[in-house]
């Protein structure tokens, strides 16, 4: 049962892996961490610890999307549980005194979770501490006699500071200047050294005592979530700034399509094929174009043929390397079909002249034309005992043609009026410039 845990300073990492061996843990969660685990979703994500000022946070919808996975998600302690309260309706399960304070409304504002740290050594060292453990340590100097006003006024005076300098120090330095009695402080202090409550440390062991239970006995499968809601914030997310793993390395697509748009062999058509797909696209939602599921499946087969994924095992190891699933698939499959949806009307509207000047005009534009004009004239003549014998499958591989579908509809999409106009084409074998 594979669980990733987000930790950082809430709780010392030799300590969580004591508590929960066997987890994969990773750093404070930045925003598309936890879209990057969806290619191999583990069955859980414990969500601790977050980045709040040194990046982008993580964002509700990529929890949403693990959530409509199937993926359980937990949160305590501190981004953890802020997100679990605002997520809990949708299926993130909190847990912990901070989780439950958020969830009632008692506290409100990020910072109370907030805090400063240094990272320098691999280690976690807190610089600052956060709202949140302060009023669980005045909570108990009230608890064991200390007055009450004193509590309160130490209280006010910390979430006046700015989060990264809340400290015991700088609570006590306020206190002195607001004109509190030094025995009251100082017996403050002396209760605050020896007994310092760590709200976020004792939610994030009860967490990890939570998830510890659920892989040692783990429940039926998550029902899918409700789909999330799409908007170009969140494909953006998903599809630009989601990191992949890539020969033991992370990478983010967008660093991909980087490395190809500017290195790619031949860069400019490529890109430009890239940008008409997504001009065809366009043209197929203004034009309410919408494939029936038998053309969908039609692509997928023909695309399996034609780059020699026929057997599952062999499509599924496909998959996997290119960082898809079967439905995002699925979705290339679509495009596909409703773009060759589009050729077809294009095809029927220039019935007599059909592609001819287009594939014409497409070899001038990329200076093609003058090779492939002297091949054509330098062609062969047509071997007429084919146009009656010949089988023009057969006859196609034998040219080193590549086939993905029967005759007909591969005459159709290639521009020839009949299958008995491709068959002409055939009989004339023309070299390649």
């Amino acid at each position: 049962m594979s669980v990733a845990v987000f930790l950082g300073p809430s709780l010392p990492l030799d300590e969580a892996r004591r508590l929960l061996p066997g987890a994969t843990y990773l750093p404070p969660a930045r925003q598309a961490d936890l879209v990057s685990l969806l290619d191999d979703p583990p069955a859980a994500i414990g969500l601790i610890d977050g980045e709040f000022h040194q990046a982008r946070s993580v964002w509700h919808k990529e929890i949403l999307l693990a959530l409509e996975r199937g993926v359980h998600v937990f949160g305590a302690s501190s981004m953890g549980a802020l997100r679990a309260a605002e997520l809990e309706r949708y299926g993130m399960v909190g847990v912990g005194t901070v989780f439950e304070q958020y969830a009632c409304g008692r506290l409100t504002d990020d910072d109370e979770v907030a805090l400063r740290y240094s990272h320098d050594d691999g280690r976690y060292v807190p610089l600052s501490e956060p709202m949140v453990n302060i009023r669980a340590t005045l909570l108990a100097a009230r608890a064991a006699g200390l007055p009450g006003s004193l509590c309160e006024l130490a209280e006010r005076e910390a979430k006046a500071l700015y989060y990264p300098d809340r400290c015991r120090r700088a609570v006590l330095d306020r206190l002195r200047a607001s004109g509190a009695g030094p025995a009251e402080v100082a017996a403050l202090d002396a209760f605050w050294r020896e007994h310092p409550v760590d709200a976020k440390a004792d939610d994030a062991r009860a967490l990890l005592d939570v998830l510890a239970a659920f892989a040692a006995d783990p429940p039926p499968p998550r029902p899918p979530g409700e789909p999330v809601f799409r908007t170009a914030g969140l494909d953006t997310l998903h599809d630009r700034e989601r990191r992949v793993r890539v020969d033991g390395r992370e990478v983010a697509l967008a660093d991909i399509a980087d490395a190809a748009q500017l290195w790619h062999r031949d860069a400019a058509s490529a890109n430009a094929a890239a940008l008409d797909r997504g001009l065809v696209l366009v043209l197929a939602d203004l034009l309410r174009v919408e494939p029936a599921e038998e053309d969908v499946g039609r692509e997928i087969e023909r695309w399996r043929i034609r780059h020699g994924h026929t057997s599952d095992d062999s499509f599924a190891a496909w998959l996997r390397r290119n960082h898809l699933d079967h439905d995002g698939f699925r979705d290339l499959a679509a495009g596909a079909a409703r773009r060759r949806l589009l050729w077809r009307w294009l095809l029927y509207s220039r019935h007599v002249e059909r592609s001819t000047r287009l594939v014409i005009d497409r070899l001038r534009w990329d200076d093609e034309y003058e090779p492939w004009a002297r091949a054509a004239a330098e062609a062969a003549e047509i071997e007429e005992e084919l146009l009656f014998s010949a089988d023009p499958t057969a006859l196609a591989r034998e040219r080193g043609l590549s086939i993905d579908t029967d005759l007909a509809t591969w005459a159709e999409e290639a521009g020839f009026n009949s299958p008995e106009h491709l068959l002409l084409a055939l009989a004339r074998e023309v070299r390649h410039p």
